[in-house]
């Protein structure tokens, strides 16, 4: 774990991967089942909001936040995705094909000629 490469060269497959091995190696399936993990999303999620709870728009810019309240939001990022991920390694899903299907249907349910003139 101590090789940190970031997003432009890392692959959604080596994350799975690397979540994947994380819970196995610890014996946590049994508890890493889907609707754990799906309800484990949400709270990290609403962790996440909890930063911003209170600010005014204006106040919750990146470059607004102090440098320990960016790594707080930073860490709770991390847990969102690595539950994700684990979700995904769960149910089988590919979240790349998802992510590019998704966008697939929202081209045609939000045009752009229709929110850009």
């Amino acid at each position: 774990m101590s090789d940190v490469r970031g997003d432009a060269v890392v692959t959604v497959a080596e994350l799975k991967q690397q979540v994947k091995e994380f819970t196995e190696s610890r014996n946590w399936g049994g508890g890493h089942r889907s609707k754990n993990l799906a309800m484990s999303i949400a709270i990290e999620a609403a962790e996440l909001m909890e930063h911003f709870q209170w600010l005014e728009n204006d106040d919750y810019a990146a470059e607004k936040l102090t440098e320990e309240k960016r790594e707080q939001v930073r860490l709770e990022v991390a847990d969102i995705a690595i539950y994700l991920l684990s979700f995904c390694n769960q149910q089988g899903i590919d979240l790349a094909k998802a992510v590019h299907d998704k966008y697939q249907i929202n081209e045609k349910r939000f045009p752009v000629e229709e929110w850009v003139k």
